[in-house]
């Protein structure tokens, strides 16, 4: 494989797959019921190399209010979970910067006694037993993030270590401080140097104002989960800044939240992981003895997407969520804004869908019965 062929494939190898009209029509009926302004879909065969694209609807409705088109970057929410934290986690497990056998007390934090046996997997696969989610961006006291990583280890674990699994905003944003320790640098540059350049990501990093993205929500806004007690109600969300309020009080870049990117460009890292999973090269700039060396080692991209049960439940795989329904199988990731991301290796299939149904209000709740239709429609 040629260096930079992902680039390529992305920009010129647009292959027409079958039911893209009944797509459009299902697309355009989520922007037609204010499901979303609008919306960006890529999906098909990443080895293959065969993906279709597909954007429908406008960027805003109080503002942006522009056609959506390939280059309209969206808020990746939770999305950063995957695209940025994992792919660097197995960057740095590559490199022997980190195990994932690793207690957090060897890099660099200091767990109390009943967080002690806390290790990078845990973190990973959301089963440390922190706490979900916290409002720190409330309190200046927890501002830099030695003080903040300080705030997250005093939470009181909900159950012991490797118990179960519960979704935690807390432990990724743990892993993100990790990975800068690991790496000795700021989380906006390693995306930037050790991702984004290598793969060709001209519109996604971290610098939201920079792409001038679509909007997320305006005020008055809940400043967290919905159901959450005594929530802060705050005002609108500036464009480009991220609309998740811990990872805007980190500056922006954070394990858990604050990516900013193009449905293709994130279609481009899953045919980073895809070609690596089968030993093919698709690294601009380290050329190999058979072409481009692999993104990543075929072991660290089998052992991430390797589901990791716990003793109460099937778990997630490491960094990345489990598909169920119509796309069980699959490992990726939701966003809070509205982002899927979805790749089924065994059956060489993926989905990209971003959109911002929180504009021009989070209180939209029609998201969940979209995506399971969008997924059928699928297959």
């Amino acid at each position: 494989m040629a260096e930079n062929q992902i680039a390529t494939q992305s920009l010129n190898a647009l292959t027409s797959l079958p039911g893209f009209e009944s797509l459009r029509a299902l697309l355009e009926r989520g922007v037609e019921e204010k499901i979303f302004p609008g919306g960006s879909l890529v999906y098909g065969c990443p080895q293959a190399g065969e993906f279709q694209t597909l954007n429908v609807g406008q960027e805003g409705v109080t503002r942006h209010r522009v056609p959506v088109g390939p280059e309209t970057a969206y808020d990746l929410a939770s999305l950063t979970k995957v695209a940025s934290t994992a792919t660097l986690a197995m960057l740095a497990v590559d490199k022997g910067l980190l195990a994932l056998d690793a207690k957090i007390a060897e890099l660099g934090l200091n767990p109390p006694e009943d967080l002690a046996a806390l290790a990078v997997l845990d973190l990973l696969t959301h089963s440390s037993g922190l706490p979900a989610w916290r409002p720190y961006y409330a309190n200046q006291l927890f501002a830099g993030k030695e003080r903040l990583a300080a705030a997250i280890l005093s939470e009181r674990p909900l159950f012991p270590v490797g118990r179960q699994t519960l979704y935690s905003d807390l432990g990724l944003i743990l892993m993100g401080l990790i990975l800068e320790k690991a790496f000795n640098r700021h989380l906006l540059e390693l995306f930037s140097d050790l991702v984004a350049k290598p793969l060709n990501l001209a519109r996604m990093g971290f610098d939201g104002r920079a792409l001038s993205p679509a909007p997320t929500e305006d005020g008055p806004r809940m400043g967290g989960p919905l159901d959450y007690p005594g929530v802060q109600v705050l005002g609108p969300v500036p464009t480009g800044r991220a609309h998740d309020d811990n990872a805007a009080f980190m500056g922006g870049a954070a394990g858990h939240a604050g990516l900013f990117g193009t449905a293709l460009d994130l279609w481009r890292i899953i045919m980073a992981w895809s070609s690596s999973l089968n030993g093919r090269g698709a690294h601009k700039g380290r050329a190999g003895p058979n072409g481009a060396e692999p993104f990543i080692s075929q072991k660290t991209i089998r052992d991430f997407i390797t589901p990791r049960p716990t003793v109460s439940d099937q778990g997630r795989a490491v960094g990345f969520d489990l598909g169920v329904g119509p796309i069980a199988g699959a490992v990726g990731h939701l966003g809070y804004t509205g982002g899927s991301l979805w790749w089924d290796p065994e059956r060489d299939k993926a989905i990209v869908f971003l959109c911002n149904r929180v504009h021009p209000t989070a209180r939209n709740q029609k998201m969940p019965e979209f995506r399971t239709s969008l997924y059928k429609a699928l297959g």
